[in-house]
């Protein structure tokens, strides 16, 4: 059987640069960290908020439920919010994130088009069950030769939008020492070396519960790809100019 063709260039040496590291990485990892690898979608380099991970991965569920529109900012905080405190007034929310009337007015309207909110009896709204955030577990990769503290600093960044987080550093070139690997445990980012065709975990990553606007600007550019892909049916368009 022949090897794919980035393992066959890795069969022996180092990696020359990080960005030669992301074939072997996207054809390895998802056999090691999904549970369903063909429910596992990839994206490269994407933005999020402020930060851009190597890797964006998401293992979505039957429970997804892929918004009908993309949202900005303002909006990815409502729905932040919503998923926070299970319900709330309007009033409440504006009052919370400091929104002007015109603001929250929009937003409102908009969110409710999305058809991921509901109405309650006493006035107040709250996330659909199905919501699309708790759809999809989200995984932030960090890609490194050997600078794992730099590296290590990116991915907890990436705690803020992900459920885990892992650095990849090159086998041939890293150190993972004790005190490396305590530092790893200690922050609760995963810890992966590559060499040729062989992934191995060095320091399991620890999951969470994450709430944020920045989950729900990473989990809608997953969907997109998903639905790009027809992977799933969403009449979701092109994320706005805000969530870039």
């Amino acid at each position: 059987m022949n090897q794919p063709a980035s393992a066959a260039r890795r069969a022996t040496g180092s990696f020359r640069f990080e960005r030669d590291m992301f074939a072997s990485v996207g054809e390895l990892l998802p056999a090691r960290i999904a549970v369903d690898p063909h429910r596992l979608v990839q994206l490269r380099e994407p933005t999020v908020g402020n930060v851009i991970p190597d890797l964006l991965l998401g293992e979505w569920s039957e429970e997804l439920r892929p918004p009908r529109r993309s949202f900005t900012f303002i909006e990815a905080r409502v729905l932040a919010l919503l998923e926070q405190h299970d319900e709330l007034m309007e009033s409440e929310i504006s009052q919370l994130l400091h929104l002007s009337a015109p603001a929250a007015a929009k937003a409102f309207k908009r969110i409710e088009q999305s058809g991921l909110i509901l109405t309650t009896r006493g006035g107040r709204i709250s996330l659909d069950a199905g919501s699309f955030t708790r759809g999809l577990v989200v995984t932030a990769v960090e890609l490194k030769l050997r600078r794992w503290r730099e590296a290590l600093d990116q991915a907890v960044s990436y705690l803020k939008f992900a459920d885990r987080a892992y650095v990849v550093l090159d086998a041939d070139q890293a150190t993972t020492d004790e005190a490396t690997v305590e530092t790893f445990r200690t922050s609760r980012v995963g810890l992966l070396t590559l060499r040729a065709n062989e992934l191995t975990e060095v320091v399991s990553a620890q999951p969470q519960h994450c709430i944020s606007p920045q989950r729900v600007q990473a989990v809608q550019k997953l969907c997109i790809l998903l639905s790009a892909s027809g992977l799933i049916r969403t009449n979701i368009g092109a994320p706005s100019l805000e969530c870039v």
